[in-house]
């Protein structure tokens, strides 16, 4: 048979699909009528003609040579082509636009945490001095030191009653920190276990920053028994271990608040920030108390003010918690309902966490007071305090072990 190249593209596609079907019964004929020279010859010429046919539905530009117009299934086709070209740069230009908005989120994360660090710092350092009826007191009080202490105005306490007391603070602390460790699922759950790990971590790692500052104070309160003392590099190292893990453990109340604000927090109502933002505040504030800026010539004043440093992540902690609606007394804390951890948390711990996290306040306007007019000594002095902290300490550490136990203690749902 001949082909007329001069039909229309549609007329070419039914011939295709025509010859390829055929194609098997083609062959079987000529199988059949070998001994058909004619025959024969026709099939091969039939073939022959069919190969153009054929080439032009992969090669546009063969169907025009041909006389053949590129009409709709060939349109089809080519639009087919171009939308799977174009998928490959609109998954760069989504993947570029995903960094981009990584690194501005990053951008704004680290100039607000270096604002609020510079903000605090300042603020740390203004506030004694402007407090109502204290102020005159204040200003007697802190004296800037710069770790340069002189006998006129340095008073550091060396007796009994004050690293007594520190030594006890740090044994309840570490007493403390353990409990939170160790407070893992009563059936030995690991998915639990694992859903309580970080706050426990938390936990007992801001109890240890009171430990180790407790137990470093002691020790120069019990060894560092002349002003020329003050001025070895043995003090200024065990100082720094005494207000530096203050000042440093806002990392660890940050990290608190943040798990808090996951799992007991109202959703949405208190951004959680990426998780080096408390970290780098924290390594800010110890930054400054090594390098001088959080020192007097009253080294005890120096803790004053690596607490007032611990502001912003004491209100974190207090909103996180603070904000929750909780399920009525007869629910909370039954024990029966155990769909969320917030149901296993009592009022009368909520009520010890906000107390203890916010309850060292009081010590800042108190403690020039007592320095400038009480007319108790230091030794009294320090062991009032002591004493004060033990209680706020304590009342963190308890509602923590018990915000701890709640975790360890709900069954989280399968994901």
């Amino acid at each position: 048979p001949r082909v007329d190249h001069h039909i229309t593209t549609a007329t070419t596609v039914d011939r295709l699909q025509i010859g390829v079907k055929s194609e098997g019964i083609i062959s079987q004929r000529f199988c059949c009528c070998d001994a058909d020279a004619h025959k024969s010859q026709n099939f091969i010429n039939y073939n022959a003609h069919l190969q153009p046919l054929i080439t032009p539905m992969c090669n546009p530009s063969m169907l025009k040579q041909n006389g053949l117009q590129h009409s709709e299934p060939m349109a089809a086709y080519g639009r087919l082509a171009t939308d799977i070209s174009t998928d490959a740069p609109k998954t760069v230009s989504n993947e570029q636009q995903t960094e981009t908005m990584r690194f501005s989120t990053f951008l704004k994360a680290f100039l607000l945490v270096i604002f609020i660090s510079v903000a605090t710092l300042q603020f740390a350092l203004w506030l004694p001095f402007n407090i109502p009826v204290v102020a005159l007191a204040a200003i007697k009080t802190y004296v800037p030191a710069w770790y340069q202490y002189d006998v006129e105005h340095t008073k550091f306490d060396n007796t009994l009653w004050t690293y007594s007391t520190d030594y006890i603070l740090t044994a309840v602390m570490l007493f403390l920190a353990i409990r939170c460790l160790m407070e893992t699922a009563p059936d030995k759950c690991p998915r639990k276990d694992q859903s309580s790990l970080k706050l426990r971590l938390y936990s007992a790692s801001l109890l240890l920053c009171y430990g180790i500052s407790t137990l470093a104070g002691g020790w120069a309160h019990q060894h560092i028994t002349s002003i020329e003392m003050l001025h070895s590099v043995r003090f200024r190292v065990l100082w720094f271990l005494c207000v530096g893990n203050v000042s440093f453990a806002s990392c660890y109340m940050g990290l608190i608040g943040r798990e808090v604000q996951q799992v007991f927090g109202v959703r949405g109502a208190v951004p959680l920030g990426p998780w080096w933002f408390w970290p780098a505040y924290g390594s800010y504030m110890a930054a400054a108390c090594a390098l001088g800026y959080i020192s007097f010539k009253r080294p005890a004043c120096d803790i004053f003010i690596a607490g007032i440093t611990q502001f912003p992540t004491t209100c974190y902690c207090l909103v996180t918690l603070g904000l929750r609606k909780w399920p009525s007394g007869a629910v909370a804390g039954d024990g029966k309902s155990k769909d969320s951890p917030i149901s296993l948390v009592r009022l009368s711990y909520r009520i010890m966490y906000y107390i203890g996290f916010i309850g060292n306040a009081p010590l800042l306007p108190m403690y020039p007071i007592l320095v400038q007019y009480s007319g108790m000594s230091l030794a009294g002095i320090n062991t009032l305090l002591h004493s004060w902290l033990m209680i706020m300490w304590s009342m963190q550490g308890i509602s923590l072990l018990h915000l701890c136990k709640a975790m360890s203690s709900y069954k989280p749902k399968a994901s």
